[in-house]
């Protein structure tokens, strides 16, 4: 079982001594936000920073962007091949199609970027990642689609395969995730919510096994509140209902890994049974020590 932590700011000390920790503690992943708004580093010098200080922990974005308009695809094929090289085979290619359009346009809009509509993000998911794996594996490649033109790109590809997560929850995306993923990912579920879809998702990939892998990591991003004490809990809930509101918290209550340590427990073999093979976890303040060793000692019967 894995347990993976998904990690955001702009404090680099704190960014670099939980990440180190996470490796002691025995974390899988180590995931850092990607933005161009403050409250971001820049994603790929971290991530490549921190591949010099541990040595098994994985590591990668919690969600990179294939928009053109954003970053040249040749750029972030290289990136990645490199930091695969580096960091000896431990970066995760972490995608998706993104937050919608009303939500998400406030982070790109100041940048001068246009957000493309989520039949364009689809698209272009689907492109680009045919044209990363051909950069990654071959020595010389022409591709020429809607979205990306290469003519005669030649990269050093990684010795090690850089295995891809696809974030995907409808059915489209799911199709896409099989055709792509090493890991698919699902986000804010309950263990009956996942079951549900994951019948969908092996219906996706039993409709075409020629072409798809035969099994999958299927990985789920939860929010984690725990505490030791009743009343720690409690202080911690209207914390994230002052910082999210009231009908957040009230959501997250459904679908989320909350509570002292035996409930928390519980929670996880729900999921675990349901099908999950790996957990994206983010706490409520993605630096607080004691949770982050309270939350691993709770599930360490999990990872033997």
């Amino acid at each position: 079982m894995r347990f993976c932590l998904e990690v955001w700011g702009n404090d680099y000390k704190k960014i670099k001594n939980t990440c180190i920790l996470a490796e002691e503690l025995g974390y899988y992943g180590f995931y850092y936000g990607e933005s161009l708004s403050e409250i971001d580093l820049d994603c790929w010098s971290i991530i490549s920073n921190l591949s010099a200080i541990t040595e098994t922990i994985k590591l990668g974005p919690v969600i990179t962007y294939l928009i053109p308009q954003y970053r040249n695809i040749a750029l972030l094929a290289k990136q990645s091949a490199t930091l695969q090289e580096i960091s000896n085979g431990r970066l995760e290619f972490r995608t998706g199609a993104g937050a919608i359009h009303s939500y998400a346009t406030q982070w790109w809009y100041p940048f001068g970027i246009d957000y493309p509509n989520v039949e364009e993000r689809i698209s272009l998911l689907d492109e680009g990642l045919d044209l990363l794996r051909l950069l990654w594996s071959k020595p010389e490649v022409y591709f020429s689609g809607k979205y990306f033109t290469v003519k005669g790109s030649k990269l050093k590809n990684p010795s090690i395969p850089i295995p891809i997560t696809v974030a995907a929850k409808r059915r489209k995306m799911m199709q896409l995730a099989a055709k792509h993923s090493d890991i698919w990912e699902s986000s804010y579920l309950s263990p009956e919510q996942f079951a549900y879809i994951n019948s969908e998702f092996e219906d996706i990939v039993n409709m075409d096994k020629k072409n798809r892998k035969n099994a999958f990591i299927k990985s789920i991003e939860l929010d984690v509140i725990i505490a030791n004490s009743d009343s720690e809990l409690e202080y911690k809930k209207r914390l994230f209902a002052m910082e999210r509101g009231p009908a957040v918290l009230s959501q997250l209550l459904k679908h989320s890994l909350i509570g002292k340590p035996d409930d928390v427990a519980q929670q996880v073999r729900k999921y675990i049974d349901a099908g999950i093979d790996q957990f994206f976890l983010a706490f409520q303040d993605p630096f607080e020590i004691k949770a982050i060793r309270l939350f691993m000692d709770t599930v360490k019967g999990f990872t033997k």
